[in-house]
Formats: structure tokens, C-alpha cells, sequence
């Protein structure tokens, strides 16, 4: 048992260290889910790594997170559109001086009849008062971002009935809104560039644009290091001088989608193009073709899509592995023994079994972030973090698993080991020899548990391009941008993971009978 403790200090204690090892050159940055939805980021982070040589670790979230994520030092250096919060973030001595990137602008979309008549308002403020007073449904992001924020100011004259019936809170990023605007038939507010972006995968048509308050900047702020001393202040520094400086500025205004130009570098004037989209799209087998095209994927052994799953395996044997360490002794212990306060024990072992996966990371979310008890080791949106969760996850499952199969072993067996006069451990090693394969099925079940979760991954991980998104997280978030080709393909893999997983459990199940 000593050795078995201390083999698992020493993984531990190798993965946390492997993990500072990786970080040296890294860069967190949190982004706005209309940068990530649009493209942009994955045009301008490669070439500042090449560049630098470096490895930058994306998390997008809404405005408001991820300044909320600077206030805690979980991020280097954040890229928002929420202006009024960014000045507060800096006046706090949260982050140092802001800096202009770019810009777009916010617009009013909705079904191409429009229903409220809202092109016929002279301002967005009566635009949204005809939406009020008609009833017509609304999607709103109500996820604290940038665009969330500025809808509250152009509802703030209008006294909002908060009737769900025609007021949708979705709590989303913009592309899922925009999805979901399209399917619902309602109207919107959305930045030009995510929906420049999603233009051919919805019907929904500009309804109104054009006013001043409707501008829509972007600012870049470095982490204040006096608040958070581990802050990578020198890199975000660098960060910030290529986003501002005349290659990046370039690449923005280079940046198109369906020849629209979706954002405009600082001091940029904005393109005069105001045309309205009333056309439908035109009808085509929609799931057929995204099949065709998410096998094409997997058949052309698609890089990012491998890398997604190799980092789903990787993470999850790795949980799996230390899960197993700790939860075959201990159910064997458990099994073997009688003590006070077995049932209840088992008890709580059945509860967690069930235990909703937001709620354990929730709970380590509490635990990992900068402000908690384990802050000082910044394992937060790390993979580390991800195996802690999955760990913890899945010992109960292990561990319940295990007990019940020494348990069902040959009552005679223990009656063989006394005679024999066998010590704990002997009694131990025999009877987990006699249920080897129900033991492996544990960990089977385990193992599927765990590459199957996405709650612990996407509280935990933050899903970061190439570092910590798995095949769960990516399917959610590849789906919320509207790219349903690449989303089907990872949903195929883990089918096929979990094909394999259920057929070498079968396999184990029909030896034991």
C-alpha cells in the first residue's frame, strides 16, 4: 500500500512539474467570444508565435469574464469591447494602461420580413421600443459581455418586460445566439463581424445599423504585475506592441470573410457597405452534406481535429491511471474490512456516482482559481487541472465499482485465505486476481466516464485551442460557431472511442459469466 501512495505522489508531483516546464513561454489570454466566432484570433496568435516562439493559450468568454479573470491574475493580458468596464478595470489598479485594436459595430438583425418594423425607426432606441411593444421575440447573449452590456444600455429607456415568452435570456456566446435567433425566427444584437461570419448559415437580415452609439471598440489591457506578480508581463507587453503595431494592424484590415471585411484597425474609417441581407439561403441536405464533409476530415487525417482527440486520450488515461491507483486499493480495503461508518461510506459513494460533473468543477473551480486555496499553483486552465477533475470524477465510480466486485467473489475464497493463513495484503492480491476482469471493467466504466464529461473540462480547461480542448468541449463550442462539418467529425470519434470502450467491456463481462 506504502508503494502505491508513493507512486502516486511521484506522478503527481512529474505532471506538475512537466507543467511549470511547459508554461515558460506561454501567454493566457482571454478573448471575446465575436473574436474567436469570427476567425481572427487564429489568423493574428500564429504569427505572433512564430515570431516570438512562444505559445499563446486562448480562452474566450464574454467581456465581462475575462475581466473578471484579470481581477483574479487567471490571465496575462485580456482583448474586450466592453469600454465602460475596461476604464474601471484599469482605475482599479487591476490592469495597466488600455490599448485601441479595432473596431466594428453593433447591428440590429432579424427575420427578413421584420415583423416590429424596425427599419423604419430613425434610431436603435425605437427599433428596440417596436420590438418591446410588439412582443416579438428577442435573443438576448445575458452572459456579462461586451455586446450583453450594450443592449442593457439601449433597453435601459424601454422598462423590459421580462415575459420569457418573447424576452429569451440565453446565456451564450454570440454565435450560439445567432443559431438560435436563426431557428427561433427573432431578432438580435450582434457585432457586424460574427455575423458577417455566420451570414451563410442563417436567414436572419440586417435591420438596423448605423448610429453612433452603436460603435463598437476593442481594447487590449495587460494584467497589472503589481496585483499579480506571476502575471507574464513581458510577453503580454509584446502581445500588445504586435497587436498595435502595423503587421497585425494589416492583417485586421485584411481580414475577410466572404470578401466583407469583419473588423477595422484603430483609426480605420469604417466600410460605407450598409447593404441589407433579405435573401434566403438556398436549400440543401444539410445533414448529409455536413456528414460528407466531417468524414472527409477524419479520412484526411485532419491536423487540428487528431490533435483534439489526442488531447481527449491524453488527459483522460492519465486520470484514469491515477484514479485507478487509488481506487483499487482502497475499494479492496473497504470490501475486505468491516469498520464503523462502512455503509455510510458507501452511502456517500453511491451519491457521488451520480454527482452532476458542474458541480465537481465548480467545487475545484473554487479550489484552483488565483483566490483560492490552491491559487498560489496556478493549475487553472492547465491539463493538470482537467485530470484533477476528471479524478475526482471518477475514483467514486472506480472505487464503488471495486467493492462490489470483491464482493460478489466466491464466499468460499475467504475461508480459503484464513486457512492458508494469508496476511492482508496476500488476501488482497488473491482476491483482486479472482476478479480481475470485473476490476477492468471498473476502470473501463471509469475511462468512459471521463472522456465522455464536458462540464470538468470546460470550467477547468477554459478549452484553449491546442492546449486543453478535448472532443466534448470542441463538438460544444465548434457547434456554437455555426461549423456543424467539424463538430460531426469529433462527434463521430467519440462514438468510435466509445464503441471501442463498451466493446472491450463486453468482452470482460462475457469471461466473467
Amino acid at each position: 500500500m506504502q508503494i502505491i501512495i508513493k507512486l502516486n505522489i511521484t506522478l503527481i508531483l512529474c505532471s506538475l512539474f512537466s507543467l511549470v516546464n511547459a508554461e515558460t513561454d506561454t501567454l493566457r489570454l482571454a478573448i471575446t467570444t465575436t473574436t474567436e466566432n469570427s476567425g481572427l484570433i487564429h489568423v493574428l496568435n500564429p504569427v505572433f508565435e512564430q515570431e516570438h516562439n512562444v505559445k499563446i493559450n486562448t480562452i474566450s468568454v464574454g467581456s465581462g469574464q475575462a475581466l473578471r479573470l484579470g481581477e483574479q491574475g487567471d490571465i496575462d493580458v485580456l482583448l474586450t469591447h466592453a469600454p465602460e468596464d475596461e476604464k474601471q478595470f484599469v482605475k482599479s489598479g487591476y490592469g495597466l494602461e488600455r490599448y485601441p485594436v479595432m473596431h466594428n459595430d453593433f447591428i440590429l438583425i432579424g427575420p427578413s420580413d421584420d415583423p416590429a418594423n424596425t427599419q423604419a425607426a430613425t434610431s436603435i432606441f425605437q427599433a428596440f421600443n417596436n420590438i418591446y411593444n410588439t412582443k416579438n421575440q428577442f435573443i438576448s447573449r445575458s452572459d456579462d459581455s461586451g455586446t450583453h452590456k450594450k443592449e442593457i444600455v439601449l433597453w435601459r429607456d424601454n422598462d423590459i418586460d421580462s415575459d420569457p415568452s418573447w424576452y429569451i435570456r440565453a446565456g451564450v456566446g454570440m454565435g450560439a445566439v445567432l443559431l438560435l435567433a436563426n431557428e427561433q425566427q427573432a431578432y438580435t444584437l450582434t457585432d457586424r463581424g460574427t455575423y458577417l461570419a455566420f451570414k451563410d448559415k442563417i436567414d436572419l437580415a440586417v435591420q438596423y445599423q448605423g448610429d453612433s452609439i452603436l460603435y463598437n471598440p476593442y481594447h487590449v489591457i495587460v494584467v497589472n504585475p503589481d496585483r499579480h506578480p506571476y502575471i507574464n508581463s513581458v510577453l503580454a507587453q509584446k502581445y500588445i506592441s504586435f497587436l498595435t503595431g502595423e503587421k497585425a494592424q494589416k492583417i485586421i484590415n485584411d481580414f475577410r470573410v466572404g470578401n466583407k471585411q469583419l473588423f477595422f484597425a484603430e483609426n480605420t474609417n469604417t466600410d460605407s457597405d450598409t447593404e441589407r441581407q433579405d435573401t434566403k439561403n438556398e436549400q440543401k441536405s444539410f445533414f448529409l452534406d455536413a456528414a460528407i464533409s466531417s468524414i472527409n476530415l477524419i479520412i484526411a487525417f485532419d491536423k487540428t481535429l487528431f490533435y483534439v482527440v489526442w488531447t481527449s486520450l491524453y488527459v483522460s488515461l492519465i486520470a484514469v491511471l491515477i484514479a485507478t491507483l487509488i481506487s483499487l486499493p482502497l475499494g479492496v480495503l473497504v470490501a475486505l474490512n468491516n469498520f464503523k461508518g462502512k455503509n455510510f461510506l458507501q452511502t456517500c459513494l453511491n451519491t457521488l456516482m451520480a454527482l452532476p460533473t458542474v458541480v465537481v468543477g465548480l467545487l475545484l473551480y473554487g479550489l484552483l482559481n488565483r483566490q483560492g486555496l490552491l491559487g498560489d499553483m496556478a493549475l487553472l486552465y492547465t491539463p493538470l487541472a482537467v485530470i484533477i477533475g476528471q479524478c475526482a470524477l471518477i475514483i467514486p465510480v472506480i472505487w464503488n465499482l471495486t467493492i462490489a466486485a470483491v464482493n460478489s467473489a466466491d464466499p468460499r475464497l475467504a475461508m480459503t485465505c484464513s486457512s492458508l493463513g494469508a496476511s492482508h495484503l496476500q488476501r488482497s492480491l488473491i482476491y483482486m486476481s479472482e476478479v480481475r476482469f470485473a476490476l477492468i471493467a471498473a476502470v473501463v466504466t471509469g475511462f468512459g466516464r471521463a472522456i465522455g464529461e464536458v462540464g470538468i473540462a470546460m470550467m477547468l480547461g477554459g478549452n484553449i485551442d491546442g492546449y486543453t480542448r478535448t472532443m466534448t468541449t470542441a463538438i460544444a463550442l465548434e457547434t456554437s460557431k455555426g461549423d456543424f462539418e467539424f463538430a460531426l467529425a469529433l462527434g463521430f470519434m467519440l462514438l468510435f472511442v466509445a464503441f471501442i470502450i463498451n466493446t472491450v467491456l463486453q468482452q470482460f463481462q462475457t469471461k466473467i459469466r
